[in-house]
């Protein structure tokens, strides 16, 4: 059953961002809750994340944030923290991706909730005031402290297999950024993505920049959206159709890098052809 959570209102959401930047994170602690009059819910009805269930989402990230060095800064036990923080999120909050694409909600896990948890992940000391706003204020989902992790668990989940989110490890950042500013298209269908986690995970881009391959590749895998139903192919079949859109992306890359076609063509197909690690 899905749960509907606290949606903190816009002006208060810039007060508490505002005198909360600069305050050390004993004083956050001393400050998190898990209600505030300026937030509500959704009118729709249904069951409400409240009290017992809030405390205890809290006290798992917290947990987790312990784990990884919290008070001290996390440093390179970032990544890992994110990744943890994601696959827990999506386990325990119970929201409908509906529900989850409100980003008042993370703004109040970010300034009610967990605000220690959240500054300590991206101290508003020391961040930009357009970073800050992203990431504690929400006002980019895709680069909210929290709402962004539960995106990527929610796009690489898959409910059948044995490790559900292993996915999670080849679904990097700026991967996602790309991903989940199509998931109108390539979301609707959670069978290609996993597709395109499988095939990405096999790629060798040595001596290429992933960033700007993938966005090509997804480029090309959406050109085929209007015509082919991706629900409709079996796993094998799917994988092996974009894994020759991969060979004809690095291909394409290589040649605007001023590569020899044969190379390139060489060098396209030892990509597809290499293996990484699977899943974890």
């Amino acid at each position: 059953m899905s749960l509907l959570y606290p949606r903190l209102l816009n002006t208060r959401a810039r007060e508490l961002a505002l005198d909360y930047r600069t305050l050390e994170l004993d004083q956050l602690t001393a400050r998190w809750a898990v209600s505030d009059d300026a937030a509500v819910y959704v009118a729709t009805g249904g069951a409400r994340a409240q009290g017992d269930k809030l405390r205890g989402i809290r006290d798992l990230i917290v947990s987790l944030a312990e784990a990884y060095g919290y008070p001290n800064p996390p440093a390179a036990q970032a990544g890992n923290f994110d990744l943890a923080v994601a696959e827990q999120l999506h386990r325990e909050m119970h929201l409908a991706p509906a529900e989850a694409s409100a980003t008042d909600i993370w703004t109040f896990l970010s300034l009610v909730l967990m605000p220690d948890i959240a500054q300590w992940r991206f101290p508003g000391k020391s961040s930009s005031d357009r970073a800050y706003r992203e990431r504690i204020r929400g006002t980019r989902l895709d680069r909210h402290v929290f709402g962004r992790l539960w995106w990527r668990a929610q796009l690489v989940h898959a409910p059948g297999d044995p490790n559900p989110y292993g996915a999670l490890t080849v679904l990097g950042e700026a991967a996602f950024d790309q991903i989940y500013a199509r998931r109108s298209s390539l979301g609707a269908s959670p069978h290609l993505v996993k597709s395109i986690l499988r095939v990405w995970n096999n790629l060798d881009l040595t001596g290429l920049t992933e960033r700007e391959v993938l966005r090509d590749f997804l480029k090309r895998v959406l050109r085929l959206a209007p015509f082919v139903v991706f629900d409709a192919i079996d796993e094998e079949a799917l994988d092996a159709e974009l894994r020759a859109i991969a060979q004809e992306t690095v291909f394409a890359a290589l040649v605007l890098a001023g590569w020899d076609g044969y190379k390139a063509s060489q060098r396209a197909d030892k990509a597809t052809m290499s293996r990484r690690s699977e899943f974890a």
